[in-house]
């Protein structure tokens, strides 16, 4: 073979290569970023890079105690994912959360405040393209106090500005429910996460004037309390339809 077929051969296979390896899914992101979790955690959401293809995640995904076994029963085993299927939520058995269930009087909480857990994603689960990730994850989860309060509207930072409206949150809130669960009352556009800050980018500026902060009521913290209750609610005592607010809503100026 000529040593100019033989590069351009090389090359061919070069970019297949880094062709091939691009199409692999990869974990980009697990939330909340927090370095300390209340006791009473509910989520964590994975964001991986491709749409994944489910079946297979508590084949790959584990929860470690403090001396590194695998804890039973950490998560409810049921894949949510989201519409384009690149986020996972994981749900912390809600039966070890809520005080009182069946499951949590025999087992105990899956987390306890004071110490430090492992959240262990493998490497194997695969996308829907076929391929499947390469490189697995690991996370220590260092754990807080319960957190039996829900989010208060009169506590976030509004900033507006024409071009965007940045809004500081009270509290670790629902990674998915931020992004859903918030509307500037009329004005179209979209929304960004990262951390507590929330940012509005009006699909066309905003002028001076009054605006309206309208929040689903449902939207809840990382425990599972929103504006209409907390999630440690007495039975017997939780709002009637008639008495639960569909949203809340806070004013605010562009000067």
């Amino acid at each position: 073979m000529k040593p100019a077929a033989a590069l351009s051969l090389l090359l061919f296979a070069a970019v297949g290569v880094l062709f091939w390896s691009a199409q692999a899914p990869a974990i980009v992101a697990v939330r909340p970023e927090t370095e300390e979790v209340p006791s009473n955690l509910l989520r964590l959401y994975v964001d991986f890079s491709r749409p994944m293809a489910g079946d297979d995640v508590f084949e790959h995904v584990r929860l470690r105690d403090p001396a590194g076994k695998p804890i039973e029963d950490a998560f409810r085993e049921i894949e949510l994912w989201s519409r384009d299927n690149r986020r996972l939520m994981l749900y912390v058995h809600p039966g070890r959360v809520k005080s009182g269930l069946a499951l949590g009087d025999q087992f105990g909480p899956v987390i306890e405040s004071g110490k430090t857990y492992t959240l262990e994603i493998l490497p194997g689960m695969k996308a829907r393209n076929g391929r499947s990730v390469a490189v697995g994850y690991s996370r220590p989860l260092r754990v807080g106090g319960p957190d039996h309060e829900g989010p208060d509207l009169a506590r976030w930072a509004i900033r507006a500005a024409p071009g965007r409206v940045e809004i500081d949150v009270d509290d670790w809130l629902d990674h998915a429910g931020l992004e859903e669960y918030l509307a500037v009352e009329g004005v179209p556009g979209r929304w960004g996460v990262e951390g507590r800050r929330v940012t509005f980018l009006p699909y066309r500026r905003l002028t001076p004037g009054a605006y309206r902060l309208v929040v689903d009521a449902r939207l809840e913290d990382l425990c599972g309390n929103n504006f209409i209750r907390p999630f440690e609610t007495p039975s017997g005592s939780t709002p009637l339809p008639s008495e639960r607010p569909a949203r809340v809503v806070r004013d605010f100026t562009l000067p």
